[in-house]
C-alpha cells in the first residue's frame, strides 16, 4: 500500500507498507475509476469490481475525461487509475485527486482485489491489534526495512476498529512467508503451523466490513446495531456491539444511541463512542437540530450542546406520556395522548396542532411534509402550516414497523424488510435482512 505524507506524519512522500489509522471513506458509497491504456486485458480489473459491487454498497463509476471550459476553475475530482506497474501497491482510502491501484502482467482478480481493499480503507488483517490471540510473529525472519508491515495497531480508536473475530480467509490477509528474508516463516498459527492466503473473492467478513464502513441507514436490534445502505439494502453488524440499546439518530458522521438511561456519541463508521448524556430513566425519543441533541427522558425533552456536550432542560416535565418526538422545519413536535404539539423554538410554549395522532411512534420531517406511521400500519403525511393529517399511501405496514427519512425518501422497515416511499406515496421495496429492527435512523441532509 502507498501511505500520504500526512497519514506517515512526514513532510515528505513515501511508500511503505504499514497500517495507518487515517484515512477517507468514498464518498456517496461511490468510487471513479479510470484504467489506465497500458491494462489491455482489463478482465481482472473488471472481475474484481464486479466481486466488490456484488458483496457491498460500493460502486464503481468510470470516470470520463473532463470538458475543458475556456476561462473556467479546473475541476479536482477525486478517483482512482488502474495502471500498469511491476507490482501490486494502492493508497489507503481516498487521499484526494487522482490516486493508482498499480497492476501488474499477470494480475489476478484477488491480487486486485487486496489493493481494492485498501483503496477503500481496509487494513492488513495481520495488523489487528489483537492478532497474537491467532498468529506468532517472528521478526528475526524479517528485514529491518520491512518490519513495520508487522506493527500491530496499538489500540482500538475513533477512526480504525477491528471487525469480527481474527479471519484466516480475508482478502487482506498475508501468508506465512510474506517478507521473509530468509525461506523462514514469518507467520505461523499459534501451534507452529504454516498457513497460505485466498486470492480469489472478499470474504463474509471482509464483505461486511466493508458494508459497516460505507453505511448510511442504521438499526437497532436486540442484539446490537445493524449498518446499511438505503440504496441497495445491504447491511451488517456495527464494529462495535451494543446489545440492549434503545433509540438512535444519525447525522453527519456520528451516531446518537441511547443505552439504558444513557447517551452516546458514536463514529458511524468505527462503533467508537463516548457519553454525551446521562438521566434517571430510558429515552423515549432523540432527535437533532442545528449542533444540539434533544432527548425526551422523564417526562422533559433535554437539550446537549454538542459543542459541550452541556444538558439543559430545554421544556418543563410535561411529557411524561409522549410517545414520539420529531424535529422538523426549525420547530420540534411532539405527540402526547391523541395529540400533535409543536413546540415554540425556544422551549418556553408549546402549541396543540391536531388530535387523531393516540399511538403514535413513528414521526420524521421530510421536505414539506411531517410523516407518521399511526398504529393501523397507515403512512400519513401532515401539513405543517395547517395540522391537516391525509393518507400518504395505501400500504399497510406491519405494527412496530420503523420510520425514517433519507432527505430524499421515506425508509420504512416492516416486518424484516426495506421499503423506500417517495413523496407521491409510491412505496419500492429494497431488501429483506432487517429482521427484530426496534428504531431506524438515516443521515438527513435536511438536519445539517
Amino acid at each position: 500500500m502507498i501511505l500520504t505524507p500526512e497519514q506517515l506524519g512526514q513532510t515528505t512522500g513515501a511508500r511503505t507498507e504499514a497500517f495507518t489509522k487515517i484515512h477517507s471513506l468514498w464518498p456517496n458509497n461511490r468510487v471513479l475509476y479510470t484504467i489506465d491504456n497500458g491494462i489491455t486485458d482489463q478482465s481482472a480489473v473488471l472481475a474484481a469490481i464486479a466481486e466488490v459491487e456484488a458483496n457491498t454498497p460500493v460502486r464503481f463509476v468510470y470516470r470520463r475525461p473532463m470538458p475543458n471550459i475556456q476561462g473556467g476553475l479546473p475541476i479536482k475530482d477525486s478517483y482512482v487509475t488502474f495502471g500498469r506497474a511491476r507490482g501490486y501497491s494502492s493508497s489507503v482510502g481516498r487521499i484526494g485527486g487522482q490516486q493508482f491501484i498499480s497492476v501488474p502482467l499477470g494480475a489476478t482478480k484477488g491480487g486486485i482485489l487486496h489493493e481494492i481493499g485498501h483503496t477503500l480503507g481496509l487494513l492488513h488483517e495481520h495488523t489487528r491489534y489483537d492478532r497474537n490471540s491467532a498468529v506468532k510473529v517472528n521478526l528475526n525472519n524479517v528485514a529491518e526495512i520491512n518490519k513495520s508491515i508487522f506493527t500491530v495497531l496499538d489500540d482500538e480508536g475513533y477512526d480504525n476498529r477491528k471487525y469480527g473475530a481474527f479471519d484466516f480467509g480475508s482478502i487482506m490477509m498475508l501468508d506465512s512467508y510474506a517478507y521473509s528474508q530468509n525461506g523462514q516463516p514469518v507467520m505461523t498459527t499459534l501451534d507452529n503451523k504454516t498457513f497460505g492466503v485466498q486470492r480469489d473473492h472478499l470474504s463474509t467478513s471482509d464483505a461486511k466490513c466493508i458494508t459497516a464502513m460505507y453505511s448510511n441507514l442504521f438499526a437497532v436490534t436486540p442484539t446490537g446495531v445493524l449498518a446499511g445502505d438505503a440504496a441497495t439494502g445491504k447491511n451488517a453488524p456495527m464494529a462495535t456491539t451494543y446489545a440492549g440499546a434503545g433509540e438512535i439518530y444519525a447525522v453527519s458522521e456520528s451516531l446518537f444511541l441511547s443505552q439504558g438511561t444513557s447517551i452516546m456519541k458514536l463514529n458511524f463508521k468505527s462503533g467508537w463512542g463516548f457519553g454525551v448524556g446521562g438521566g434517571y430513566a430510558p429515552v423515549k425519543a432523540i432527535t437533532y437540530y442545528k449542533g444540539s441533541i434533544f432527548a425526551l427522558q422523564e417526562g422533559t425533552v433535554w437539550k446537549i450542546e454538542l459543542n459541550n456536550t452541556i444538558k439543559q432542560a430545554f421544556t418543563g416535565p410535561y411529557w411524561s406520556s409522549a410517545t414520539a418526538l420529531s424535529y422538523a422545519f426549525g420547530l420540534p413536535y411532539i405527540v402526547m395522548g391523541d395529540s400533535l404539539y409543536i413546540i415554540s423554538w425556544d422551549g418556553k410554549s408549546f402549541s396543540n396542532y391536531g388530535s387523531g395522532y393516540k399511538g403514535v411512534t413513528e414521526m420524521v420531517g421530510l421536505k414539506k411534509g411531517l410523516y407518521l406511521i399511526k398504529p393501523d400500519g397507515k403512512l400519513y403525511k401532515t401539513d405543517p402550516t395547517t395540522g391537516i393529517i391525509k393518507l400518504h399511501s395505501t400500504t399497510t405496514f406491519s405494527p412496530g414497523a420503523q420510520l425514517t427519512s433519507d432527505g430524499t425518501n421515506l425508509l420504512i422497515v416492516s416486518q424484516g424488510t426495506l421499503y423506500s416511499v417517495d413523496e407521491a406515496g409510491a412505496v419500492k421495496t429494497i431488501s429483506g435482512g432487517w429482521d427484530n429492527v426496534t428504531d431506524l435512523s438515516s443521515f438527513n441532509t435536511e438536519d445539517q
